[in-house]
């Protein structure tokens, strides 16, 4: 379901039935969007008679900044969710605004405008060119951006320090959002907007704590500060992906598509397509499982989710497994044994025979000769 209007003034007007396509993204790297494909049938009217107004386009419905709500369905975690322990699905509705525009007549009587909605508080960061007035730093800047924008947050401690560039010459001051992504590239951290939440953390810090399923086990672990070994009950959050099982709510509809490379053997990277029923749940930064493909049976991260709305078309999602830190014990593959390159030498005794040929095709009525070895 998606409105267009104006949040101050509480105006919004549904236009379900003008809308030919809605395709939804998420992305790790990116803010929530949402790309839609409208048909404008009043446009030449009003276009001729300026004081019909039933055209979108005339009506102001397209202006860059328009407020926009889209109603979408996603997993809420027990991590993430100070009010339940339990992970479910539950309706969202979040507030966007248009971003980009773009019209063309195409094949049909009237124009068709694609519009590109996104975030309407990320937006707002974009715009706002006096971080400076937002206190704080590292993990705690980001925090209090999010809170002021109206965002939910989600982040791993960081001690980075924000930089702040003033305009200068040629150069435009920063924004809120310029100062936040400076501030995850520097800590090799992901920043990105789910569903009114923004998140700011790395990839590893992510995995298990977001997904359908969970299992707990107990860990044990050296405590800092006696030295002493500490067992401590471990929650692992995830969505089960098993090709082939009925039953499952997140289904694959065929084989997940998976690659694994010998310059980096420990990493892997995963594409599948989910049937659409609870597959438009799945957002960037839950965690999948992947079972009944070896070599490949695992945990992963997801990094993006395409869908369409208003389609009975399957939801495609992107995973892989987290990114190394340039510190971290990387294990590779051992060295082996050592063999010459090329191998012993191929003695005759071992060549296959040559093929000899008892009948020509003439002799044999144009049918293949049959071999003589």
């Amino acid at each position: 379901m998606v409105s267009f209007g104006d949040i101050p003034s509480n105006i919004s007007e549904l236009m379900n039935d003008s809308i030919l396509s809605c395709q939804v993204n998420y992305n790790i790297d990116q803010v929530t969007e949402l790309t839609l494909r409208i048909i404008d049938r009043d446009y030449t009217n009003a276009a001729q008679s300026p004081n019909i107004t039933t055209s979108f386009a005339a009506a102001n419905y397209f202006n860059i900044g328009r407020d926009v709500s889209y109603l979408t369905k996603t997993i809420l975690s027990s991590d993430f969710d100070e009010t339940g322990n339990v992970a479910r699905i539950e309706l969202v509705k979040l507030r966007m605004e248009v971003a980009e525009i773009s019209v063309d007549q195409e094949s049909s009587v009237s124009p068709i405008w694609t519009v590109k909605c996104r975030t309407k508080a990320v937006q707002q960061m974009k715009r706002d060119k006096k971080p400076e007035s937002i206190q704080g730093n590292g993990t705690d800047y980001v925090r209090a951006a999010a809170l002021k924008f109206g965002l939910k947050f989600v982040g791993e401690k960081t001690d980075k320090s924000k930089k702040i560039n003033k305009a200068s010459g040629d150069n435009e001051a920063d924004s809120v959002w310029t100062v936040i992504q400076n501030l995850a590239q520097q800590a090799k951290f992901k920043c990105f907007e789910v569903d009114g939440t923004l998140y700011f953390a790395s990839m590893k810090w992510l995995m298990y704590k977001w997904g359908s399923d969970a299992i707990t086990y107990r860990h044990t672990v050296k405590d800092p500060k006696t030295g002493k070994d500490v067992t401590k009950p471990v929650t692992r959050r995830y969505i089960p992906i098993v090709p082939g099982e009925v039953g499952r709510e997140f289904r694959a509809q065929k084989l997940p598509n998976m690659n694994k490379s010998d310059n980096a053997p420990m990493e892997a990277t995963g594409s599948a397509t989910i049937e659409r029923t609870n597959g438009v749940a799945i957002r960037p930064g839950m965690t999948v499982f992947v079972g009944g493909i070896p070599t490949f049976v695992g945990y992963y991260l997801v990094t993006a989710v395409d869908f369409e709305e208003r389609s009975p078309n399957p939801v495609g999602i992107q995973f892989q497994t987290p990114e190394r830190r340039p510190k971290e014990k990387i294990v590779d593959l051992p060295v082996g044994p050592m063999f010459p390159a090329t191998g012993d030498p191929v003695g005759p005794d071992v060549l296959v025979p040559y093929i000899r040929y008892r009948q020509t095709a003439s002799q044999n009525n144009g049918t293949r000769p049959r071999p003589n070895i």
